[in-house]
């Protein structure tokens, strides 16, 4: 599940530049606008969404980091990625 968010953003955002939710630091949140231009303006404040996730019952997982550790994680139920 996810919940969908519109917040305010700066004409100077980098919208490659993702964020991590410390508790899955597995996961990199992004806007799903690429660019200022396909945000909406609205009397020169400009608006883009994220999504974040939504775990509705703890989940186990595990992945590989780059350099070939194996991490596993328990994630508790909860509401993820939601932006500062």
């Amino acid at each position: 599940m996810k919940n969908t968010y519109r917040v305010t953003v700066p004409e100077d955002t980098d919208f490659f530049e993702g964020w991590v939710d410390s508790r899955v630091p597995h996961m990199v949140f992004m806007y799903h606008q690429e660019s200022l231009e396909e945000c909406e303006e609205v009397d020169g404040v400009y608006y883009a969404t994220y999504d974040s996730w939504v775990v509705d019952a703890e989940r186990n997982v595990t992945y590989i980091e780059s350099d070939g550790t194996k991490v596993s994680l328990t994630i508790p139920a909860g509401e993820y990625g939601v932006k500062p």
